[in-house]
């Protein structure tokens, strides 16, 4: 009489295949040009010469220059005063250059950051293979106000870097500003409630409900920051890291095949194997 084959028992410790799709390849591969372009404005502003000593208690030149409302706060970043420099005389103009690529910069930036906001949204706002109408239609329109107004900005900053420092033009400046920082958090705060509600199984559910978080966090930090500038700072570093997380969370799957994993076998007669060797051992003993 013929048995039919024992089907094999499925081992616990598989895990479920990563969805390789190319949005997800695609938002990784913006998350590392939008890292790398920000890495390089970092260091570059490095060059910003003089301690910062800027109004709010802002450390970032950049965000000084974006935020400065009064003629007073505006002059502190362009025309800095050095204690500890050789030739305090050029400090304007090191300062100018510094800003002046640092805003240049900031023009190619903005396209990447704001794409990458809104595609990451996008991928996981969908339920039972639906998508999310009116939450992508939010987070559009919070993305591109983002980038408008950021651009409007950098027009600001490029007139006080053309003309000095006026209250007319930095009221011109920080306005905008405002308003990007504004809808920056808005979009981060759409998509942490798009993760929280999505059924995308790309990320598994305790994943996405961490960046859901941390997109909750950083919204908050970046509105609260409207009046106290200084946590504005802290939500982009915050952000930064983020990203970063995304980054091998995207790419992960496409970069593990480089090196496939050794995954345990089950074995169904484990127990007893385990207790003829003690027998065995036992008699010999």
């Amino acid at each position: 009489m013929n048995h039919p084959a024992p089907i094999p028992t499925p081992s616990v410790c598989e895990s479920v295949p990563p969805a390789r799709t190319s949005a997800r390849l695609w938002i990784g591969i913006l998350a590392v040009a939008m890292s790398g372009l920000a890495l390089w404005m970092l260091i570059d502003l490095k060059q910003y010469p003089c301690e910062h000593s800027f109004h709010h208690q802002i450390d970032s030149p950049a965000l000084a220059i974006e935020l400065a409302s009064t003629r007073e706060e505006a002059a502190t970043v362009l025309r800095p005063t050095c204690t500890s420099q050789a030739n305090p005389a050029s400090a304007p103009a090191a300062a100018h250059s510094s800003l002046l690529r640092n805003t240049i910069q900031d023009c190619f930036f903005i396209p990447l950051y704001t794409l990458f906001i809104w595609s990451s949204g996008s991928l996981f706002a969908v339920q039972k293979d639906r998508p999310w109408t009116t939450s992508r239609r939010i987070l559009t329109g919070a993305t591109i106000a983002t980038a408008v107004s950021d651009y409007v900005e950098n027009v600001g900053i490029f007139r006080l870097l053309c003309f000095g420092p006026s209250d007319t033009l930095a009221r011109w400046t920080c306005w905008p500003s405002r308003i990007k920082w504004i809808m920056f958090a808005l979009s981060l705060l759409v998509t942490a409630v798009i993760l929280l509600r999505s059924q995308n199984k790309m990320y598994s559910i305790a994943t996405r409900r961490l960046f859901a978080i941390a997109y909750l966090v950083i919204g908050i930090l970046l509105v609260v920051g409207i009046w106290r500038p200084v946590l504005i700072g802290l939500g982009t570093i915050t952000f930064a890291v983020i990203v970063l997380l995304q980054i091998a969370a995207l790419l992960g799957p496409y970069v593990g095949r480089l090196f496939p994993p050794d995954h345990p076998k089950y074995e169904d007669d484990f127990c007893e194997r385990k207790e003829k060797e003690k027998v065995d051992l036992a008699v010999h003993e």
